[in-house]
This record gives C-alpha cells, structure tokens and sequence, in this order.
C-alpha cells in the first residue's frame, strides 16, 4: 500500500509540475504583455503630437517625424522592463513596430501587441513586439518546491485508508488487536490484494488465532497469488500441509494439489498418502496392504466371511504377507489356528478407518479407507479401499 501511495503521489507531482511551469509562464506572459502595452501606451499618447496625424485612418500629415520619433523610443525602452532573478521571462526587448502603415522597426520579434491609440479623433492601431527568453530556472524552483511538499507529505503524513482497509482494521479491533497494531498490518497491502475470494476466507478463517496474534503470518499467506487459484477440494489439503508444517506454504501448496495416492513400503512398514506420513501399526498396515493389493489386482472387494465359516484362503494370504515381512507373531498364529473371521476384518479396518482420520480428518480420510456395498449374494456385506487401484504403489 506504501508503494502504491508514493507512485500515485509521485505521478501527481509530474502532473502538477507541468500545470504549474504552464501556469507560471503563461501568467506571467499575460502579465508582461500588460504592463508593455500600457507603459507603452502611456509614453505614445505624451510623445505622439496628434499634429503628426490626418483627419482619416492610415492619413498621417508627418511620416519622417513619426517614424524618427519612433526610433528614439525604441532606443529609450531598450531597457524598459527590468531582469529579476525570480521572473519566468528574461532578457526581455520591447520595441515599436508599426504605428497605423509606418513601419518604425522590421526586426521579427517573438510576440506581437496590438492595441489602438486615439490621434486626431481616429484610433490609430500601434504594434509593438515583445522579445524575452525562458528563466527556466525559475520552473526548476518551483518544481523542487512541489517536489519537497511532497516528500513532505510521503513521510509525514500516512496514506489515505480505503474502505477495504477500514473494514480490515475494525475486523481486528472487534477481535482485541490494538489500533497500532491493526494499522501496522493492514497498511501493508493495496485494497486489491486484501479482497479476498471466498477460498481465501476460509484459510484465513481457519487459520486466525486471535490469542496468538498471528494475524499477519495469516494474512501473509492468504494474499499469496497461488493460495487464491486453490479449488475448494484443495482448501482442506493446503490447511493440514500448513498445520504439519507452519513454515512451508510451498509444501501446504505440493500438498494440496498433488493427485490422490497411497504408498505402502512393506520393507520401512510405512504408509503415505499424497507424501504424507501415516502411523499405523504392524498388523493393520499389513490388512491395508492386503486391501490395496486386491485393489491393484482387480475391483478390490473382498467380502467378509460368514460368522460361523472363517476364510480359510484370505487367511492364507495374509499369512504369506506377514511371514515375509517380519509380521507379529501372535497375528500369524490366531490366522493359522482359526483363519480369518469377520470380527478380525472389522476390527482391523475400524483401526485403520481411526488412523488415517486422525491424520487428515474425516473429509479428506474419506478417500483413503474403506467403502462397503452388499455382496451379490444379498446376505453378506463387502469392502475395498475406496482410492483407486491406478493410485496406489506397494513397495515390497
């Protein structure tokens, strides 16, 4: 906001400083051929006898005399208007041209003055020319004047408060900042950046702790240009990228517009989601593992056993799953002395449905953990991940 101030400022004073050297200039023109005109005037009507004049215009009854008495002004107003230093004209010459046809003085001036003078009951027309140049020195004065007003006005006086940025100000006030502080943060940025799009808002809402006082970190990074082309499926992504990470919007930002996917290494026993780290203990990351394999493999769905018949294959498979990467004992066994009952589906996939909700909230998990539908058989019930098996890497 600071910036564009001074700009505008300065553009104005660009403005200004032309008005000004036209306006000096042009006054004191208008001023000069005046005063001439009159001094002149004055000094024709008590040197000019109107014997020299005819009773009709253009008529004179003494020509030499007029034109000799006319070169004797020019040689006494040689110095008829004085040079001050602070004058916007210069070196100025004034000389009598022409009175009616008798031309007194041909040398080409830079301005004309026409006006009459009443001889012998007729206005006789008198042009006298006016020669001066530029004291531009004089416009450079005034410029610097304007120019130290100005610079007077940039430091001196804080820059004009838009609507935008009073809205802002009270909005901390109600919200226990001071008016220092309110001022200090919202001054900062142009009315345009602090119109915010409705995906801006969220974040800024979301992430506003009145009693931390972090407002203008907040404001830092909800102004930012690629926080404000986020989609609203990308808001929440961006916001958990910044909770796990408050120094890295350029993380938050990866975060939020990455592609859904699923890495499983089996060798670290780890488990990602768009490169965010998900604890998850051994044995359920192994039934993770078993679901997203069946996933990769075909449609995903695997269908829950019957109370009273474990499966005796799915058991199996876990079974060579486990042993291979060092799985939990215990889990090994009961899969081997039982198989693989219902109870122990459910209970694995509620404490995977926990972990990865725990880690990204119940929107964004969604992707992630399990969608049921009713097997074709119409009496028991079914499961797969929900992400789709294009999305999914295992490391084995």
């Amino acid at each position: 906001m600071q910036i564009r101030h001074r700009r505008k400022l300065a553009l104005m004073w660009l403005l200004l400083s032309l008005l000004l050297t036209v306006f000096l200039f042009s006054v004191s023109q208008f001023i000069l051929e005046d005063a001439v005109k009159e001094r002149v005037r004055q000094h024709l009507l008590l040197t000019l006898d109107e014997s020299y004049f005819g009773d009709a215009r253009n008529r004179l009854n003494d020509q030499g005399a007029l034109k000799r008495i006319g070169q004797q002004m020019n040689t006494a107003m040689h110095n008829l208007i004085g040079n001050r230093w602070y004058s916007a004209q210069k070196n100025c010459v004034v000389r009598l041209q022409r009175v009616d046809d008798v031309v007194i003085d041909d040398e080409p001036a830079r301005r004309n003055i026409t006006f009459s003078l009443l001889r012998n009951q007729v206005e006789r027309e008198v042009v006298v020319g006016l020669s001066c140049s530029s004291n531009w020195w004089v416009a450079v004065g005034a410029v610097s004047l304007l120019g130290l007003l100005f610079v007077a006005i940039t430091f001196l006086f804080p820059p004009p408060l838009s609507q935008v940025h009073r809205q802002w100000i009270n909005f901390l006030l109600e919200r226990g900042y001071t008016g220092a502080e309110a001022f200090a943060i919202i001054s900062r940025y142009d009315a345009t950046r602090l119109t915010l799009s409705p995906v801006q808002l969220t974040c800024l809402e979301q992430l506003h702790d009145s009693e931390q006082r972090n407002f203008s970190w907040v404001l830092g990074v909800v102004t930012d240009s690629r926080v404000a082309a986020l989609g609203d499926d990308e808001v929440d992504w961006f916001l958990l990228g910044l909770r796990s990470d408050p120094g890295s919007i350029t993380g938050a930002l990866d975060l939020a517009t990455a592609e859904d996917s699923v890495v499983i290494d089996l060798n670290e026993m780890t488990l990602s989601v768009r490169g965010l780290n998900v604890p998850l203990s051994g044995t359920p990351l192994f039934y993770y593992a078993w679901y997203a394999m069946a996933r990769v493999n075909g449609d995903g769905w695997i269908t829950n056993p019957a109370s009273n018949r474990p499966d005796l294959v799915g058991a199996q498979e876990l079974i060579r799953l486990m042993s291979s990467f060092d799985g939990h004992a215990r889990a090994i066994n009961d899969l081997e002395m039982t198989g693989l009952k219902a109870r122990t589906l459910d209970q694995n996939r509620g404490k995977i449905k926990d972990d990865i909700v725990a880690v990204l909230g119940e929107k964004l998990a969604g992707v992630y953990h399990f969608e049921a539908s009713r097997h074709p058989d119409g009496i028991h019930m079914r499961y797969r991940l929900h992400v789709e098996g294009r999305h999914i890497q295992i490391i084995t």
